[in-house]
């Protein structure tokens, strides 16, 4: 957990500081540009009539009358403001937009990260609980109790390895297809009535209805060793672990046969 901890640390500090520095906020700068653009124009309409004091004569039959020099530079202001005001709303939309493809963006990468931590701390149970299969055990079981105590160890291993509400662990002979020893796991105290799990359907590696069956496969051995669930369909990591444990169980139940008899 310490290690865990440590790595996301670690990665949180690295992705602070490739983060680039914070950009100034250009849509604040455009909105004061505008506003002082804006400002200008409409002060210098106010003030036109202040500047235009006489007509202006273009020729001596063309002559603009001062009232219409005024009201056609007024208009011509009002004009440009109408033109600044769409490019600025126009800047203003594209931000916006933009603003939002960033924080989408932001809001997949956090979901990614997420994701990527839970799937970390997955392997690590997954891993714990592999190193538990494989280096819990200091002794080969000698007699049938203690194979007996050692199946149903493993098969409390299993129920916390699957979310189901029991599991059979059977050792079949493969030249008979008979069940050697077996043991049933429940996580309640109630009776459950197994039916239609064969050993002749384990053995041929087919299914069977509501239930899911991972047995051990090979070939050199005189033996298959079945974990059942009542469950239609195992996740990947789950039949991972319960194919390590199969195996685990189907080797020590060799060793445990071919102690000599005390």
């Amino acid at each position: 957990m310490v290690h865990s901890l440590s790595a996301r640390t670690r990665w949180i500090l690295m992705m602070k500081l490739l983060q680039p520095s914070a950009p100034p906020d250009r849509t604040t700068l455009l909105e004061c540009i505008y506003l002082m653009t804006v400002s200008l124009l409409l002060a210098t309409v106010v003030a036109t009539p202040v500047f235009v004091r006489h007509h202006l004569f273009l020729s001596e039959k063309i002559i603009v009358q001062e009232d219409m020099l005024e009201a056609g530079l007024i208009v011509i202001l009002l004009l440009i403001a109408h033109f600044l005001s769409r490019v600025y709303k126009k800047e203003l939309d594209k931000y916006r937009q933009k603003t939002c493809e960033l924080t989408r963006d932001n809001s997949d990468l956090s979901c990614r990260l997420t994701d990527a931590f839970k799937y970390i701390g997955g392997v690590n149970v997954q891993i714990q609980e592999i190193q538990s299969i494989f280096c819990d055990h200091s002794s080969y079981p000698a007699t049938d109790r203690e194979f007996k105590a050692y199946l149903a160890k493993y098969a409390r291993k299993l129920l916390g390895m699957v979310n189901t509400d029991w599991v059979l662990i059977r050792v079949i002979d493969k030249s008979e297809l008979r069940t050697a020893v077996e043991h049933f796991e429940s996580r309640n105290t109630a009776n459950v009535e197994i039916k239609g799990i064969s050993n002749k359907a384990v053995a041929a590696n087919q299914a069977i209805d509501g239930f899911s069956v991972v047995a051990s496969r090979h070939e050199s051995s005189a033996i298959i060793c079945a974990c059942a669930f009542p469950k239609k369909r195992l996740e990947k990591e789950e039949k991972i672990l319960v194919e390590a444990v199969t195996n685990q169980i189907e080797m020590r139940y060799l060793i445990f046969c071919l102690q000599p008899v005390s």
